[in-house]
């Protein structure tokens, strides 16, 4: 019993995002597509461009996404949320290689509202990846998180990969949990003696 206690303890948060590095839309290798549909992912108009090795490299698996695919465009998946929960944001940002700031920009918005704007320069030809983490709270049972592309609009843009979110468990709940397994230590303890 105290075995599966101290494993469900160590199972860590749960991944909320689906198809976080978009693997789950497999391409070619050394080749890249248009997709105007993604599993788990609302995609813009313009659709996005998903790349296995072609203009870069994934920073996981093999696959990753270019959001200014013939225009800018965007992804956005709509999760479940408690409402007044954190949640801890983490991605992977890679300018395109040979190109200005100017032109690889992405907003990342939580509901409508921008969390966070990324661009940088990348004079190299080669896939320099940035993790970001950002942290915030639900506001309501359902929470949107998007990324758009907020570059020039002129089909070369920065890459993303790697996209994952996980709620941050209370303190209170942590210190329920250790105070259980306190306990059922002590129950053990006490009948072995």
């Amino acid at each position: 019993m105290l075995f599966l206690a101290a494993g469900v303890a160590s199972a860590g948060p749960i991944e909320l995002i689906t198809n976080g590095s978009f693997e789950q839309n497999r391409i070619g290798a050394n080749s890249w597509t248009i997709k105007s549909a993604l599993d788990g992912w609302n995609i813009g108009a313009k659709g996005v461009e998903v790349r296995n090795n072609v203009a870069g490299t994934a920073q996981n698996g093999s696959n990753f996404l270019e959001l200014d695919s013939t225009a800018n465009s965007w992804i956005s998946q709509t999760i479940n949320t408690v409402v007044g929960g954190k949640y801890d944001l983490s991605f992977y940002y890679a300018p395109r290689e040979n190109t200005r700031a100017a032109t690889n920009g992405i907003d990342v918005l939580w509901n409508g509202n921008l969390l966070k704007h990324v661009e940088q320069d990348n004079f190299t030809s080669k896939t320099n990846w940035f993790k970001i983490e950002l942290s915030m709270f639900a506001v309501g049972s359902l929470s949107n998180l998007s990324f758009q592309a907020s570059g020039i609009s002129d089909s070369i843009g920065g890459s993303l990969d790697n996209v994952s979110l996980k709620a941050v468990p209370e303190p209170a709940t942590i210190a329920s949990m250790l105070l259980g397994l306190g306990l059922m230590g002590i129950t053990l303890r006490r009948r072995k003696q």
